[in-house]
């Protein structure tokens, strides 16, 4: 039997078994709520790229062929890289009624814009994931006007590339509204783009941005192509879609993500200024062989995938230093970036 001493000492022992139980569950709950924390606070950004392409003219387009060619390019790059089509209503096309047509599509962009802002920009911006913005024809105007409407810098804007931009060349926006250092990437088309040496011409007192270039050169890096906003498959030009591949190597070059591949074998030749059947892609300042020059990157306009390297002297004289399938490739090959440029070559 217990004794009254031992009987009055059972409570105590209790009292102290029940603290000790209180206590472990309570660091067990603090425990998993840790655990559950550190799973729900957001870590570093995730290494990814997202390309957002905005259509232009003639209503909504759910699958543009810009946006299939470089889901193609894609593929191939060992990089987490998503495209994404913005398939706003740009209003249908009809011949007896494009003037009317034309002025409509420019009010929706403009109301597009604020959409777009919101849905894609400010989006992506939160999400701290890198982005790269592309605007084909009236569809620059909604990526434009987008940018125009933020307060800050973007963060986590990559590049801004437009393509036969239906703008007029005296079109800019307030360069606080870009990421410090960068500028908008304006392939136009001087000689090939008969839609806008006519229709916009005729529409608009002042020469699109797509087709003459942009007066801005702070805002603006102009570089001529030879596509054509109409897709004739059997003419020795095509749209502005066969520029995706090259815009995914521009992109990924400026990420310092090295996409592998093999140059051709080249004699080093003169070669002529290539406005009919070249489209300039990339021009960079360098050093080659010891002598400071420009070196420009061409693409092939009956070949998507065919490039050439030219170097510009200050006499003007050019001259091909190589070529072959890969931009990062030719660089490679040339030696105008140190190797350690590049924090991703695999």
């Amino acid at each position: 039997m217990t004794s009254p001493a031992e009987e009055a000492k059972v409570p105590g022992r209790r009292s102290r078994r029940r603290i000790v139980v209180c206590l472990a569950v309570v660091i067990c709950l603090l425990v998993a709520g840790r655990i559950a924390w550190d799973e729900l606070r957001p870590g570093p950004p995730r290494e990814k790229l997202v390309f957002v392409y905005v259509h232009g003219f003639g209503g909504k387009r759910d699958d543009p062929r810009f946006c299939v060619n470089m889901k193609e390019f894609l593929a191939k790059v060992n990089y987490d890289c998503e495209i994404r089509n913005y398939p706003w209503d740009s209003v249908d096309i009809k011949v007896m009624k494009a003037g009317a047509n034309w002025l409509e599509a420019k009010k929706r962009a403009k109301a597009e814009a604020p959409r777009f802002k919101s849905a894609v920009i400010d989006k992506l911006e939160s999400d701290d994931t890198p982005y790269v913005l592309v605007g084909y024809s009236i569809g620059s105007r909604v990526v434009l006007d987008a940018l125009a409407a933020s307060k800050n810098r973007p963060r986590m804007l990559r590049g801004v590339y437009f393509l036969g931009s239906a703008m007029t060349r005296d079109t800019t926006i307030d360069r606080s509204r870009l990421p410090v250092g960068m500028k908008i990437t304006n392939y136009h088309s001087p000689v090939r783009d008969t839609v806008h040496q006519v229709a916009f011409n005729f529409i608009e007192e002042i020469p699109a941005g797509g087709r003459a270039g942009f007066a801005d050169t702070n805002v603006f890096e102009n570089l001529a192509v030879s596509c054509s906003h109409i897709y004739k498959a059997a003419l020795p030009h095509t749209d502005y879609s066969q520029l995706a591949h090259s815009i995914g190597y521009v992109a990924l070059l400026k990420e310092r993500v090295f996409v592998p591949g093999d140059t051709s074998m080249n004699i080093p030749s003169p070669v002529g200024d290539g406005n009919v059947w070249w489209n300039k892609i990339l021009r960079m300042e360098c050093v080659i062989e010891e002598q400071p020059c420009t070196l420009e990157i061409e693409q092939l306009n009956l070949d998507r995938d065919y490039f050439r390297a030219i170097v510009v002297l200050a006499d003007g004289t050019r001259r091909r230093v190589a070529r072959g399938k890969n931009i990062h490739a030719i660089l490679n090959h040339l030696g105008v970036l140190p190797e350690s440029y590049w924090r991703k070559r695999k």
